[in-house]
């Protein structure tokens, strides 16, 4: 993965998921019922359970963790 905590987060969403920009995590809501739609993960098959605020760019509960994760610490190494 390339060197800084921005181009680290970009290139593993890159690698791992449809998204072509880094998603507001911030502002996804969790989905309160069975909604038609994949993971943004590449080859996911999970149900969905998280969408963005236009009701779009799905994840997966365990994707949702790991995008936040990924998210979380890029901004941590953003703010040392």
């Amino acid at each position: 993965m390339p060197g800084n905590s921005l181009e680290r987060l970009h290139g593993l969403l890159k690698k791992y998921t449809l998204f072509t920009t880094v998603p507001d995590i911030d502002r996804y809501r969790r989905i309160g019922t069975s909604r038609l739609g994949t993971c943004m993960f590449r080859g996911c098959t999970e149900p969905v359970a998280w969408e963005d605020a236009n009701g779009g760019n799905f994840l997966c509960e365990g994707h949702y963790l790991t995008v936040r994760k990924w998210i979380d610490e890029a901004r941590a190494d953003l703010l040392r």
